[in-house]
């Protein structure tokens, strides 16, 4: 189960690694698979300058932490990306936002795979330091 669970993670890691990196070099098309249209000005160098740093951020975690084994990287990446979808909710909820349903299972289900990664490779260290 291990090794599934690590390269599931690694390569959803992967992926939002080469998101972040679409943000910087071509952020309309990145932003178009967000559902998000680019921003005129200082929201553009915003939008750009901080979807870049959170994809490639939390895919570098999650994507590092799979290679390496290591539960604490898996789960700060996770935990990341498990923000998102409280801010979609308060979003669509109180500030006139999309209900964005999709994007919010997404990102539970990459929280989820974080968790049970993070949560095996901590099982299988200690059950490795109890020989």
């Amino acid at each position: 189960m291990l090794p599934i669970l690590r390269g599931l993670t690694a390569l959803l890691g992967f992926a939002l690694l080469m998101l972040g990196l679409g943000w910087w070099i071509h952020p309309e098309p990145a932003a178009h698979l967000l559902g998000a249209t680019l921003l005129e000005g200082t929201g553009r160098s915003t939008q750009i300058g901080d979807s870049a740093a959170f994809f490639i951020g939390s895919g570098g975690l999650l994507l590092w932490g799979a290679l390496r084994a290591e539960a604490q990287l898996v789960l700060a990446g996770g935990c990341l990306v498990g923000l998102v979808a409280p801010g979609r909710m308060l979003a669509a909820t109180m500030h006139e936002g999309a209900w964005t349903a999709p994007e919010i299972i997404g990102e539970c289900v990459i929280l989820a795979v974080a968790v049970a990664t993070a949560s095996v490779l901590r099982r299988n260290h200690s059950d490795t330091l109890s020989y």
